[in-house]
């Protein structure tokens, strides 16, 4: 009985549409009463299952005398209904593919390319974000605190990040909170430049790198978001230029 009741949940079926149906096939013609004694279903309840049943095509009445009496539809019928459901899946699929030229054409109407935004949390996902600004072989500007959740974000993956500032060249603009130290990184490459950490106070790291612009915010679990957009790219990076002009060389 179980195994039916779970086949049955397969087409659709509640639990207590389920046992009303099962005891029906097992009692053939019967009043409420007796199916409702069958099933263990509530005589009020198992009105309102059999109004259901008989939406789906699984059961009939007749009278009988004075009463109503209710009867299955063959399990044959269960067949069909999937046949149904089949057609109904595949005529949807045919008009899908009869507007989707239409759908492609709102999409793609745009003349500016659309910005593309992935979002990454916790460790492996800050660990993902950099791996892609990592493949990078041309110019990085950076814009980096220096604080006690950058420093313990900056030991993931330490050894990884420290020889791809070997490989990288660009940018740094860095604002250290007093009393802490930048994490190792090779200046070989690399200009440095910082700002006061106490008049401009923030918590993270911005990175422009291949029309890419992401931005790593740290905290107990650090998230991340990359935003690729030319549009996006060249207003950041305007913005970091007025900063850097502003900003003291490296000592």
């Amino acid at each position: 009985m179980k195994d039916l009741k779970e086949c049955l949940a397969e087409y659709g079926l509640s639990d207590k549409e389920s046992l009303v149906y099962l005891s029906m096939l097992e009692l053939g013609p019967a009043s409420v009463q007796d199916i409702a004694k069958k099933s263990g279903v509530n005589r009020a309840t198992t009105y309102v299952m059999i109004e259901s049943l008989k939406r789906r095509g699984l059961m009939s009445t007749f009278d009988q005398g004075k009463k109503t009496m209710f009867v299955a539809e063959s399990p044959e019928r269960l067949k069909r209904l999937i046949e149904k459901d089949v057609r109904l899946i595949q005529e949807k699929e045919d008009r899908l593919k009869e507007a989707l030229p239409s759908f492609l054409a709102l999409y793609n109407s745009s003349t500016q390319e659309k910005p593309i935004v992935k979002f990454f949390e916790g460790e492996e996902g800050v660990r993902s974000a950099r791996e892609i600004m990592m493949q990078t072989r041309g110019e990085m500007l950076n814009f980096v605190a220096i604080n006690e959740e950058t420093l313990s974000i900056s030991k993931i993956d330490e050894r990884q990040r420290v020889e791809a500032g070997k490989r990288i060249h660009g940018k740094i603009i860095m604002a250290i909170k007093e009393g802490l130290k930048s994490p190792y990184f090779d200046r070989t490459n690399w200009e440095v430049k910082h700002i006061a950490y106490e008049s401009y106070p923030f918590t993270g790291d911005l990175h422009l790198f291949d029309n890419k612009v992401l931005y790593i915010i740290m905290k107990a679990k650090p998230i991340a978001f990359l935003l690729e957009s030319p549009e996006v790219y060249a207003l950041t990076r305007a913005m970091y230029e007025a900063v850097w002009r502003c900003a003291r060389s490296s000592e």
